[in-house]
């Protein structure tokens, strides 16, 4: 079946940006249209050079800012009367899309069948799913004012998209715009004075919270995410908000029993999840609670990386750092032999950052010299 793809962009201001991402998705796509927000750099006049340039087809639609929610759908709608393009691919223009060595354009696009596709993003050491490439058939449509998702109307199937991952952007024009978050933090608060869908008012109610801990006020993220976590639905949310809850607590100095509560309640939540093991292993090892880190670790160590439909998985986690974090404790616990296992195998590993292998080899060091079991490590 030859699939037709049509990329889909909301933009304001992206000059500098939208056609690298054009160009990351030029072997997959067979329209682009973008509608534009009002941009006053000149982004329209670059879209149409750069499709002209490589003689692909496309329009650049002109639509007032109203909300995120609103503006995407009004683009998902001006993309489905081109009743030719099978597909949407909707990405940030300060995104691109990667793909690994090889890949099969052509094939991937013939073996579409389903309603969406979870594209994988990563965000730095940070991944999570998103569903960007979705029927252009189905009434799909955009909810909530910030950080909007996708819905439909009519059920479909979802299936992981493989062979590429979305690169997060950091240099569109509105992270490039230093009041971002506390902006977002005002149309959050306003959002919840009317919303009355508890569903919405625990996306928003999260959302804030990163709002204000993103602009710097993390003694009233606390609180939002407390709330947040209280609120249910989506047992990542629920865990994240009670995580960072107590990650922000021990950046302020919270007290280490108060703290060190709040990890353990985030492992209860989801004890397959590695990152609140290694926050709560480090506090641990700051207030010398060297057998709690210990235990702690060895049950941590047992996790495999989340499926790729988690929320947020911090990867460093699962590839090396809780590894390390159990090879400190496991010498401050004079397991010699164990750190030394630990410490040879993260030095063998192609994930431990160069940074960090120095420090790794002295603890290595340390418990070959410790012990003469761990000599033979």
């Amino acid at each position: 079946m030859r699939n037709k793809i049509g990329l889909c962009l909301i933009a304001k201001n992206e000059a500098g940006v939208i056609e690298r991402c054009i160009k990351s998705v030029l072997p997959l796509i067979d329209y682009c249209l973008v509608v534009d927000t009002g941009s006053t750099d000149g982004t329209q006049g670059v879209v149409m050079a750069y499709l002209s340039e490589i003689g692909l087809q496309g329009e650049v639609i002109d639509e007032p800012f109203q909300d995120f929610a609103y503006n995407r759908t009004f683009a998902l709608d001006q993309l489905r009367a081109h009743t030719d393009i099978d597909y949407c691919l909707m990405i940030d223009c300060d995104e691109q899309l990667i793909f690994q060595q090889g890949f099969d354009f052509q094939a991937f696009k013939d073996s579409l069948t389903h309603g969406a596709y979870q594209i994988q993003t990563r965000h730095g050491g940070c991944y999570y799913n998103r569903p960007q490439l979705f029927s252009n058939r189905l009434p799909f449509y955009f909810k909530s004012v910030l950080h909007e998702y996708l819905e439909c109307r009519e059920p479909h199937k979802r299936e992981q998209a493989e062979g590429f991952y979305n690169l997060y952007g950091l240099d569109g024009a509105r992270s490039r715009d230093p009041g971002k978050y506390k902006k977002d933090v005002a149309v959050l608060l306003q959002a919840l004075e009317t919303e009355t869908d508890p569903f919405l008012r625990s996306r928003y109610t999260y959302y804030l919270a990163n709002s204000y801990r993103d602009s710097g006020q993390l003694a009233l993220a606390i609180p939002r995410y407390i709330d947040r976590a209280m609120m249910g639905y989506w047992i990542d949310e629920v865990y994240l908000s009670t995580l960072t809850a107590a990650r922000l607590k021990d950046r302020l100095g919270h007290p280490a029993p108060e703290v060190l509560q709040g990890y353990l309640k985030a492992i209860d939540i989801l004890p397959n999840r590695a990152e609140a093991y290694l926050n709560a292993m480090r506090l641990c090892r700051n207030n010398s609670m060297h057998t709690t880190a210990y235990l702690l670790g060895k049950q941590a160590l047992t996790l495999s990386m989340p499926p790729k439909g988690a929320l947020f998985v911090e990867v460093a986690a699962y590839q090396y750092a809780v590894a390390d974090e159990l090879a400190v404790a496991a010498n401050n616990t004079g397991n010699f032999a164990e750190a030394a296992q630990l410490c040879a195998a993260l030095l063998a590993s192609e994930h431990l950052p160069l940074e960090w292998c120095e420090r790794v080899g002295a603890n290595h060091r340390y418990a070959l010299s410790k012990s003469p079991v761990a000599a033979t490590c």
